[in-house]
């Protein structure tokens, strides 16, 4: 019987092991983090509304519809592919987010594996400590960032990959129309990078007629079919809505107050503004002592390499200096340029290891100092999973939608007081939105006590009325007759008729 050589069984081993450890840190515990307020929260009820009776097309928001979030639909249909496999929970809500970038690591490793099965093992060890992503907004969350930045590096893998064969010039246009229909106008910074790549390589000098049609067929056509059929439902309005606010209100910052200077991402992710050592630093680092160390090898590197070097120089680059020059800026926005930062690091890392002319004690003070690198951000993400805090109102509404006691009143109208007796505390957050529609069909209705008490006429529905603990003291007998549905510290459900 043939023996398995121990060189070849070991990659496998260890690339499946640290995929799984990714897996790991994408899925565990997503669901006990409460469901945020802004982008998540308003995709899920986006996306809930969509599968349950609503446009595949049109967002809405409260079954009206939405002209706050301007995104093309890609992301929800994920959201609802994890709704049509968990059901209508937190976790489904994530569930698409988290496997994105299970699936972004695994691609990163593959494509990496050109420059060695350790530089692979590395560049995906240090996806694993992509700290900020962890937290916040993207792989651990709802909303569209973890597809759109899958789908931003996989063509830019198949950009690096176009001198082996043009077909991949259509694989990178038709990612970047998937990404804009994930993410709008953020996709525009995948056409400036491949336009870059192509101009500066001399790749577009070889190309005909033929495959600037086909290009631009893979590129344009998914983008006009959704475009035709949202045309169909409300004209020009959306695209108008989506120019004036993504494009316009972003750039010149009119639209957030999230306005900060050029140097905000720079000072954030490799400077003192976030208060710590960051992993991206780190990995800068790496990549720019590789670049002392191999100065030499880099300025005799054969043209094919160095077309690929300016490659992971674009991507990492265009992102971060684009979203720098605009006045509105979210951590989020250059999520991007951390990808191959974090991999091309891994990569320099690997090669720095092979390095001979090193020495065998400073390439192992090299590998300790790999080795602390990850096990310290490692243990951060682990950290920031075990610190996430769930929500009291939201509890209390997932509880009651699944009592008994509850259940006649399973799609039916729900209002809210959160309890200063101000006509915005009798308003729906976005995050509760999404909990009532997601795990008791609940239709929300704006107005609270306030609106139940003045209604002209009384048409004998019943319905369910959360409120605070004081105001339901106040005015219980006022708003109900029957027992609380369900209660927590602060909170208090309760049956209505309106």
């Amino acid at each position: 019987m043939k023996t398995i050589p121990k060189k070849t069984i070991w990659y496998p081993i260890l690339f499946i092991l640290l995929i799984g450890l990714i897996a790991f840190l994408s899925f565990y515990k997503l669901d006990v983090k409460y469901v945020d307020p802004w982008d998540e929260a308003r995709h899920g009820v986006n996306a809930y509304e969509m599968a349950n009776g609503g446009s595949l097309i049109q967002s809405t928001y409260m079954r009206q519809a939405d002209y706050y979030n301007l995104k093309p639909p890609l992301s929800m249909y994920g959201i609802m592919l994890g709704m049509a496999i968990f059901g209508n929970t937190v976790f489904a809500l994530r569930f698409y987010a988290a496997l994105s970038y299970v699936l972004l690591a695994l691609c990163v490793g593959l494509f990496a594996k050109r420059y060695g099965k350790l530089e692979s093992l590395l560049a995906v060890a240090f996806l694993a400590v992509n700290t900020t992503a962890f937290q916040a907004h993207m792989i651990r969350s709802g909303d569209a960032d973890s597809l759109y930045v899958l789908l931003f590096t996989l063509a830019m893998i198949c950009m690096m990959k176009i001198r082996e064969n043009g077909r991949y010039s259509y694989a990178c246009a038709f990612l970047f129309a998937l990404a804009f229909l994930t993410k709008s106008y953020h996709a525009g910074l995948i056409a400036v990078i491949g336009g870059l790549f192509l101009l500066l390589t001399g790749e577009l000098k070889k190309w005909k007629a033929k495959n600037w049609l086909l290009f631009l067929a893979a590129a344009l056509l998914p983008i006009m079919l959704w475009a035709a059929a949202r045309y169909r439902i409300d004209g020009m309005t959306f695209f108008q809505k989506m120019w004036e606010v993504d494009v316009l209100g972003r750039t010149d910052g009119t639209l957030q107050n999230n306005i900060a200077p050029f140097s905000y991402y720079l000072s954030y992710y490799f400077g003192a503004a976030s208060g710590k050592i960051t992993p991206y630093l780190c990995a800068l680092v790496i990549c720019l002592i590789a670049v002392f160390v191999f100065a030499q090898g880099i300025r005799q590197m054969e043209k094919e390499k160095k077309r690929e070097l300016l490659g992971w120089a674009l991507w990492i680059l265009v992102p971060l200096l684009a979203f720098s020059a605009v006045s509105n800026k979210l951590l989020w926005y250059v999520y991007p340029s951390l990808v191959p930062l974090l991999a091309l690091a891994g990569i320099c890392l690997g090669r720095l290891l092979r390095e001979k002319k090193l020495g065998m004690w400073l390439r192992i003070l090299t590998a300790a100092a790999g080795a602390f690198i990850l096990l310290i951000y490692g243990n951060s993400v682990l950290q920031t999973i075990g610190k996430q805090n769930t929500n009291e109102f939201q509890e209390l509404v997932k509880t009651v939608a699944k009592s008994d006691a509850a259940q006649e009143l399973v799609g039916c109208t729900a209002f809210v007081d959160y309890g200063s007796g101000e006509k915005t505390e009798e308003n729906w957050s976005q995050q509760d939105v999404f909990v009532a529609e997601a795990y008791g069909d609940y239709t929300c209705v704006n107005g609270g006590i306030t609106y139940l008490l003045t209604r002209d006429t009384l048409e004998e529905k019943t319905g369910i009325l959360f409120l605070d603990r004081e105001t339901y003291r106040e005015m219980a007998s006022i708003v109900t007759a029957d027992a609380p549905l369900g209660q927590s510290e602060h909170y208090v459900a309760v049956s209505v008729v309106y």
